[in-house]
């Protein structure tokens, strides 16, 4: 049996492993005495375990930087080749896969469209075989599948990350884990859409700088991600940012979930029976109708928006999904209200921004995370 002090040693090599692989994913190019500026590690330590990465592939020379003394340092940087990142967004009635490399550049990327009149796993089994598709295509890129990233419109089960429920389409229960394991014989790390999205904000897009923040993706439905001093928050059973289904009107209209006048039921698409493409191009046309149903929609976004500010006090507030297509027409009418209900210095910080990014970008930052 190991001792606690070997146990400690081990642990302490592996924290420190991770923090260079972090450091060089963030701040490449970087010399070795960048490294240890960053994070803290003496220069022997850099020296051996940026030594372990070369012989992994894992990070390559990247020319050398001359100071204004001294000699030149040799830069380093990623491997972009490294590895491919596998990401599957289910977004009901499409299916939407992609392959990128370690930075989220995608290499390819598929759309499979479905019907709920087909089985779960027979849907399944079409986007493993996509994915072998596309890997087969990366492969003189790089051979190496990192892992697979999934995004859904459910809950998953946090025991056993059984998909609980996909309402619109009547899927419940669904092994999307155990078999795309068995098949790729890869990690596989699936999530709600919205929690990914959020991760994929904070390595790439609006979150960059921000610790406390929530993404909204608002299309046919609503789903939260929520990210607090840095983390995802998940609460105490998992299922933190089902910001959908949290009531704004008890009077309201009635949801498929049973309750009445839940948030996606009157602040998406789901509350005029139109998508928002079909909602923007009518508003493109002059159809006032369609403007006024995009206010509406931006007003109770804004109501509820407005108490989330109230409770989680973030910095940032990202609306991404079909929403972000609206532009104005639902992001002013929801400042504004989110404006009107909280207080005036909380506004003053707060930023309520759209998205710039796929949604395949969340799925695929999960991946990429594995690096550190």
């Amino acid at each position: 049996m190991k001792s606690e002090s070997v146990i400690n040693q081990s642990r302490m090599k592996q924290q420190n492993r991770t923090s260079v692989i972090y450091a060089l994913w963030k701040n490449a190019p970087i010399s070795r005495t960048g490294l240890a500026k960053v994070t803290g590690l003496n220069k022997a330590t850099i020296t051996s375990i940026v030594a372990s990465l070369e012989e992994e592939g894992m990070i390559v020379p990247s020319g050398s930087l001359k100071g204004s003394v001294g000699r030149a340092q040799n830069l380093l940087m990623f491997n972009e080749q490294y590895a491919l990142c596998a990401g599957i967004l289910f977004r009901p009635p499409v299916m939407k896969i992609a392959i990128s490399n370690i930075r989220a550049k995608i290499l390819w990327m598929k759309d499979l469209p479905f019907s709920s009149a087909q089985s779960p796993m027979e849907v399944l089994t079409q986007v493993a075989d996509l994915l072998d598709e596309g890997l087969s295509t990366c492969g003189a890129y790089s051979d190496k599948l990192l892992g697979i990233g999934v995004g859904t419109a459910s809950l998953l089960r946090p025991d056993d990350k059984m998909l609980y429920a996909i309402h619109s389409i009547n899927w419940r229960n669904i092994p999307v884990v155990e078999y795309l394991q068995r098949r790729f014989q890869v990690p596989i790390i699936a999530d709600t859409a919205s929690n990914n999205a959020i991760l994929g904000e904070k390595h790439f897009g609006a979150a960059k700088d921000a610790d406390n923040a929530i993404y909204l993706s608002v299309g046919y439905g609503i789903g939260g991600g929520i990210l607090m001093d840095g983390q995802l928050y998940r609460g105490s059973n998992g299922f933190a940012g089902d910001l959908g289904h949290y009531v704004i009107d008890p009077s309201g209209p009635p949801c498929p979930c049973g309750k009445r006048g839940c948030w996606e039921v009157m602040a998406s698409s789901i509350a005029t029976k139109k998508s928002f493409s079909e909602l923007c191009d009518a508003a493109e046309q002059g159809d006032g109708a369609a403007v006024a149903s995009l206010a509406q929609i931006g007003r109770n976004l804004g109501l509820g928006i407005s108490n989330l500010v109230s409770i989680f006090d973030p910095q940032l507030v990202v609306l991404g999904g079909d929403v972000v297509r609206a532009g104005d027409l639902v992001m002013v009418p929801c400042r504004n209200t989110v404006k009107e209900r909280v207080w005036p210095w909380v506004w003053e910080r707060t930023r309520i921004e759209f998205s710039g990014l796929s949604g395949l970008v969340g799925c695929l930052t999960r991946v990429i995370e594995l690096l550190f």
